[in-house]
């Protein structure tokens, strides 16, 4: 396992020699392709968003890459991913994505096929071993390459802190699957994903970074770096140390680390060519932003609450607030993490292992992490609400917004 990530600055705008020097840093790409190698080159193209954004992976990165790939003579590459299926929001056109990108044009320049990986043919694949997620449909495309190259963005995110290579992965569900993820226990499904297809290689796109709730160009953080390492945690690690996000808190980069016996920190991995340390800045978490539209609602956060907690409340609240429950939530107080000490309320949630020593001061939701119905059960019940009525106005959402995916997901 080579755990080198390199870390390349872009020098007057130049992002193809910069995708270059980190990719030869990291050890290059020649141990990996021969005349018989089939490439994916996969980017996050989550929604039709403008290249460069920081939203979704800038094109002229991916160019970069798979003019690379092209150099060493492979055998066939396809640049391919597939766009969000949507949960608690809308879905999204891959073919649109593609468009409003700009990737079309690379792929047409450089020759090569662009897949729609949600209208690709797939396959049910039998997970080993597996966390919460014991099978998936994984599209063909990803499944028959040889090598995959992960060329993700680097955002943070409002369910699980920080999306980078292993979540970037999601990508090769097929179409309407993806939600499978968010049902079962999103950060554990993408460590299970992750166990049966992952990137070979990656090339992190960081030039423009997202933080918040991707509000464009408002949460763009320009960063101007490209990072690459052939080991997806090491690199995942090194971004979240970028975005100064504590990797302890990303539930599914801690899942990771204990698969493979690894720290969940910088110690062990070998940095190339710039220093973490001059270009991290602090990102804003979305969860810290969506939080700040219920200021009625006190999150007290311990160090240890992290992305388990945290995606279930950002559900639990949204369709508390739809279903009218706006006035019963004010002086709500939810606990997550580890929290030295706790003021009685009364309206006190409290959620988690974490939480459970202060179980007998509030409502208490159990599990590492709890489930959605059960956080949703417990707000309800700490101020008072109707959980039946939430769950009907949730329910009725997500059909509403599923029923509308139809047509994206077949674009």
């Amino acid at each position: 396992m080579d755990r080198t990530v390199s870390l390349v600055r872009v020098e007057d705008g130049d992002i193809d020699l910069a995708v270059r020097e980190a990719v030869r840093l990291a050890g290059g790409l020649g141990g990996y392709i021969d005349s018989s190698t089939r490439v994916l080159v996969k980017p996050n193209l989550w929604n039709a968003q403008r290249s460069g954004s920081g939203s979704i992976t800038n094109s002229a990165v991916t160019e970069a890459v798979t003019k690379l790939v092209l150099e060493h003579g492979p055998r066939s590459v396809v640049i391919g991913d597939g766009a969000g299926a949507g949960y608690d929001g809308s879905s999204h056109s891959t073919e649109e994505a593609f468009d409003r990108a700009g990737l079309r044009e690379v792929a047409s320049r450089l020759g090569v096929p662009l897949h729609n990986l949600n209208a690709d043919p797939f396959e049910e694949v039998e997970i080993p071993n597996a966390r919460v997620m014991h099978s998936v449909r994984i599209a063909k495309t990803a499944l028959e390459s040889d090598l995959i190259i992960g060329v993700p963005v680097l955002k943070s995110h409002v369910r699980t802190h920080a999306t980078l290579s292993l979540k970037n992965m999601k990508g090769v569900i097929a179409g309407a699957e993806k939600r499978k993820t968010h049902r079962l226990g999103l950060d554990s499904a993408i460590v299970d994903l992750n166990s049966v297809v992952r990137p070979h290689f990656v090339v992190l796109d960081a030039t423009t970074g997202m933080q918040g709730l991707w509000n464009d160009p408002d949460d763009s953080v320009e960063m101007g770096l490209i990072v690459a390492g052939s080991h997806a945690l090491s690199v995942d690690l090194v971004g979240t140390a970028l975005m100064q996000i504590d990797p302890e808190s990303v539930l599914h980069i801690r899942y990771q680390a204990e698969s493979e016996g690894l720290p969940t920190s910088l110690e062990g991995i070998r940095v190339v060519g710039e220093s973490v340390d001059t270009y991290s800045k602090p990102f804003k978490t979305g969860f810290q932003v969506f939080a700040e539209r219920y200021p009625q609602v006190r999150i007290i956060s311990g160090e240890s609450a992290c992305t388990g907690c945290t995606s279930e409340v950002v559900t639990a609240l949204r369709y508390l607030d739809e279903a009218g429950y706006s006035p019963e939530m004010d002086g709500l107080r939810v606990v997550i993490g580890e929290v030295e000490s706790v003021d009685a309320a009364p309206k006190l949630a409290v959620l988690g292992r974490c939480g459970r020593m202060h179980s007998e001061r509030g409502v208490y939701a159990a599990g590492c992490p709890p489930t959605e119905e059960d956080v949703i059960r417990t707000l309800c019940a700490a101020c008072g609400a109707d959980a039946e009525q939430v769950f009907a106005k949730r329910d009725a959402a997500r059909q509403r917004m599923w029923k509308e995916t139809e047509k994206n997901l077949a674009d």
